[in-house]
């Protein structure tokens, strides 16, 4: 595409901002629509005028009593319609979320005037949402509250079809996976963790890196969360699998504060294990000193976990086999060295500089220090090491600015702009990023900490040992191995984004929706794979943004330079309402230009013209292709009667892949294919991943109270990310292409029950099946390395997050004022809530193989397949999470101390087995003829250290926890 077809394809972008109506921002918005009748005679109203409370959105109904007001923030509000004549009526309680329509009808009765008082009614959210095209699960702010959990990410593992992916990298896997601070992985209905989309407040929250969002929102600045699993409207590009869009909270027309404690430390006193996890936030709202319409909110929280991870058998394996008293833990029950230290922040700014124009400044950030426990690293011998497990830093901000100007009551546009910025640096717990200490000299350190000793060092016994004579036969050397993290990482990734939308309603009967987006990154990774520089800097450093050293500069040549791709999408969108049926009908378009060069011919990278070239220089390589792509989307919503809604949806969408996958430094890649070593190389021509889904949904409500909903769906992917091993002159390689593919197809259940005498339920069950050709863009891994020549995946087997069973119960008893039972003349159990969770599902399949040494460092393993891939499974998984609060007035300030356990019936829960038992906490190798050879030979030592070392604690999940809290509102 050549600078005048951009240019073209650019300016055709800008008017449809401003010519068609559209809608571009991820869903921050929604829409209120209803009618207004006579209750006496039951004849519409026109004229009528319905605002809402505190805000001045508004609209009159029409001749047939109908209104509809476009572009209400989400959130909760009191809608008033009022009309001379009649007495007004309040709705309050009416809930607002993104992407759909509330509706709510009023009944103005002239009779009711004479009581000379406005009538207010209290709304409950709908069981049936009738305009819903999609599977899109919602909660509110306040509902997070009360649930026994922690984060948005959190409430997203509790929604049809998530699978959540607790890694154990400690045991061999195919697949290179990116680790966390404390969330598992998030997989949604098959698709893969880079798969799903983070939004906050309408803005992207993802590393394009890696596709993962390391962004945390603190809980009390979270408005609602919603988790969108079907189909996607044609607003939304780049996502293939589902987004989670986090609205937070705006300012207040009055002032407001809220303050919240969180710890597990006070469970220590009466004889229960702490973790020392705890949690410390507070925000504050109201309008802006000195100003006039104008509003602001801020939120904090800080946190700190001795162990982010806990696991059940920690204590009693620690216990046992005496490594309490080795590494003098004074809490073995927690995983030492596996803390984290973090805290985010979210603020907002909202302007009304006049009546019709609003602005509005955000900005969210975070930053985690986390380390990461490897149970390798625990060896009683050495106990220094364990100070050596990986370090991380992660920080994200996002800025973003957006206005908003009403043209009329059917008109409105957006424009913004925006920032956002992702960060990781992964080294040495001791060393992190001081890479000049990595290195040390090849002497006799008698005098050092000898459990710093770099890989390789040799010493004699008497060195460690003074009771040993010098010179005597068993003044041996000693050589030590891994004695530290020996690999660097760094990466810094940003992005400049424009936005802007213009919304119209045309008639009783279509909103017409168009867009466009444009984005261009700035990205950055350095990653030195041996930091000890043993070998050729070339060799083992990959670098792009940052010189051969790790430091950051823009004044590379083209094979470490910095990387600068283009996404740019515009889409048209129409929603059609006739009566009931509603029709959402959407064509997307995408560029992705990577802006990066590509080997010209992968057969012969040094002499792609066969000149006897044997080096890599600029004339080797060519622009790579940029991408086009056009995604249509479907969805049908009517219904078949009074209490059922019927609905479908259709749609292509097109995903980026991973661009860790896309760039490398060619002096990195050329030293390695001229050395032979094995490594799978980022290839800047992958073309974008396509996912094709259909699905279908019935809602029925059952009487007032209760509703029942199932969704089936279908999905077909191909070209996603895989190794693909090259034949090529000198040597051959391995890359990524796009050659995997799979299908993935389930059914989600769920029933609803509104709070019937205290007790809400929501109840939901999820059977899939989930195939593929790779469950990541490095399972293949193992065959590239070993066996390349036709071993690669011809057809699809069950994908490591192919689970096929999830049930999720959750229960909400709560008593009002004046509720519960009397103990005398107090109401003891008056404001007191209980809400539980409760999860069932079955466990992840796995590839059975003969039984190996899974455990000991740089074990030779020939991992040898029983059975076919991913045909065995993990057992179940069960837990019961709770929560218990009840909360306290005085005056007008609220008080809500709660108790919140986790894992209540202290189950032991598998989330890694070694592929020979099937079994958590043995590889069955020491019980084979070659591991009791090497017990006997080392005198029972072998056996001691392998027996800890198999026993892995990463394999469970965590025992019962108690936390206590307490939340103040004033």
């Amino acid at each position: 595409m050549n600078r005048k077809i951009f240019a073209s394809v650019f300016l055709i972008v800008l008017a449809l901002a401003f010519v068609l109506p559209q809608y571009i921002f991820a869903g921050t918005v929604g829409k209120i629509s209803g009618k207004v009748i006579n209750e006496e005679t039951k004849e519409p109203l026109p004229g009528v005028a319905v605002s809402l409370v505190g805000t001045k959105m508004g609209a009159l109904t029409n001749e047939e009593g109908e209104y509809y007001i476009l572009n209400v923030p989400a959130g909760n509000y009191t809608i008033q319609a009022q009309l001379i004549g009649f007495a007004p009526v309040q709705v309050t309680n009416t809930q607002v979320t993104p992407d759909l329509t509330t509706y709510t009808d009023f009944s103005l009765s002239k009779k009711a005037l004479e009581l000379g008082k406005t009538i207010v009614v209290r709304a409950e959210r709908p069981l049936v949402i009738k305009d819903k095209t999609t599977s899109v699960a919602i909660t509110s702010g306040a509902e997070l509250q009360q649930m026994p959990v922690r984060g948005y990410d959190q409430v997203v593992g509790l929604q049809n079809s998530v699978v959540r992916m607790n890694s154990n990298v400690d045991i061999r896997q195919r697949g290179a996976r990116e680790s966390l601070a404390s969330a598992p992985e998030i997989n949604l209905r098959g698709g893969r963790p880079s798969e799903v989309a983070y939004y906050v407040d309408g803005f992207s929250q993802q590393d394009p890196l890696t596709g993962i969002s390391t962004a945390s929102i603190a809980n009390n600045a979270v408005e609602e969360v919603s988790v969108t699993s079907g189909a996607f409207d044609a607003e939304y590009g780049n996502v293939a699998s589902g987004i989670v869009n986090v609205i937070t909270n705006s300012g207040t027309d009055k002032y407001h504060a809220k303050a919240e404690l969180a710890s597990d430390n006070i469970a220590n006193p009466f004889g229960y294990d702490s973790f020392d996890q705890n949690w410390y936030s507070a925000d504050v709202s109201g309008p802006i000193p000195g100003m006039k319409k104008a509003y602001f909110f801020l939120s904090g929280e800080r946190r700190w976990f001795g162990d982010r991870t806990p696991s059940k058998i920690t204590k009693d394996l620690y216990q046992e086999f005496g490594v309490d008293k080795f590494y003098n833990l004074k809490e073995p029950q927690r995983l030492p060295n596996n803390t984290l230290d973090g805290y985010s922040f979210q603020g907002k700014l909202d302007f009304d500089l006049t009546q019709n124009i609003k602005l509005a400044l955000m900005g969210n950030g975070s930053r985690d220090r986390w380390q990461e426990y490897r149970h390798y690293y625990m060896n009683p011998r050495f106990t220094d090491e364990i100070k050596h497990l990986p370090r991380y830093d992660d920080k994200n901000l996002g800025l973003n600015a957006k206005i908003t100007h009403t043209l009329s009551p059917q008109t409105f546009y957006n424009l913004s702009a925006s920032y956002f910025m992702t960060e990781r640096t992964r080294g040495d717990g001791v060393w992190f990023d001081n890479t000049a200490r990595y290195k040390r000299a090849l002497t006799n350190p008698r005098y050092d900490t000898y459990n710093l000793f770099r890989q390789g060092d040799s010493v004699f016994a008497s060195d460690l040992n003074p009771s040993i004579p010098k010179g005597s036969e068993a003044d041996t050397f000693v050589t030590f191995y891994e004695s530290y993290w020996n690999n660097f990482m760094h990466r810094k990734s940003s992005y400049i984004g424009f936005k802007g939308d213009i919304t119209s309603q045309i008639g009783r009967s279509h909103t017409v929706k168009a867009g466009f987006e444009y984005q261009r990154h700035t990205l950055r990774y350095y990653e030195n794979f041996d930091a000890t520089l043993q070998q050729l800097l070339y060799t083992n450093v990959n670098n792009y943004g940052f010189d051969s050293l790790g430091n950051e500069t823009d004044a590379l040549d083209f094979k470490s330079s910095t990387k600068h791709p283009i996404n740019l999408g515009l889409y048209v969108q129409d929603r059609f309402e006739w009566s009931s049926f509603i029709l959402k009908a959407g064509l997307r378009f995408d560029l992705f230009d990577y802006k990066a060069l590509r080997l010209r011919d992968v057969n012969r990278p040094f002499d792609p013209d066969n000149t006897g070239s044997s080096t890599l220089d600029r004339s080797d390589l060519t622009s790579t292709r940029k991408f086009y792509r056009a995604s249509p989307r479907l969805g049908i919503s009517f219904p078949v009667s009074d209490k059922t809604q019927f609905y479908f949806n259709y749609g292509q969408y097109y995903q980026r892949p991973d661009l860790t996958n896309l760039y490398a430094s060619y002096n990195f890649l050329a030293a390695r294919i001229t050395a032979g070593s094995y490594y799978p190389f980022p290839s800047p021509d992958l073309g974008p991943e396509k996912t094709t889904q259909y699905e279908f949904g019935l809602t029925h409500q059952l009487g007032d109270m209760v509703a029942m909903g199932v969704a089936a769906y279908y999905k077909d992917v191909e070209d996603l990310t895989q190794i693909f091993h090259q034949n090529a002159i000198p040597r051959a390689f391995d890359y990524y292409a796009n050659t995997d593919y799979g299908t993935i197809k389930g059914v989600d259940f769920n029933l609803t029950m509104k709070r019937t005498h205290n007790i809400a339920l929501d109840l939901k069950y999820s059977l899939s099946y989930a195939n593929g050709t790779g469950s990541y863009s490095q399972s293949a891994f193992n065959i590239a390395w070993k066996n390349p020549q036709g071993g690669f995946a011809k057809q699809t087997a069950p994908l490591d997050y192919d689970q096929r069973h999830s049930i999720i119960g959750i229960i909400d008893i709560r008593t009002g004022k004046g509720e519960g039972p009397l103990l005398g003349n107090i109401r003891i159990l008056e404001n007191t809530g209980l809400n539980a969770v409760i999860q069932a599902a079955s466990g992840l399949p796995y590839t059975p193989m003969q039984i190996y040494d899974g455990v000991s460092p740089n074990a030779a393993v020939q991992q040898i397949p029983t059975g076919p891939i991913n045909s065995a499974n993990m057992p179940w998984t069960f837990n019961i999470d709770i929560k218990l609060e009840r909360t306290f007035y005085y005056k007008n300030y609220r008080f809500v101390p709660y108790i919140w356990v986790r894992n209540l019936l202290n189950r032991e829960n598998v989330v890694g087995v070694y592929e020979g038992t099937g079994k958590a906490n043995t590889s069955g190798y020491l019980e084979s003829a070659e591991g009791q050879t090497r017990d006997i030979a080392s005198g029972g030592e072998f056996g001691y250290r392998y027996r800890f070392e198999e026993n892995d604690p990463k394999n469970y999940l965590n025992p019962r926890m108690i936390i206590c809290g307490l939340r103040m509102a004033f």
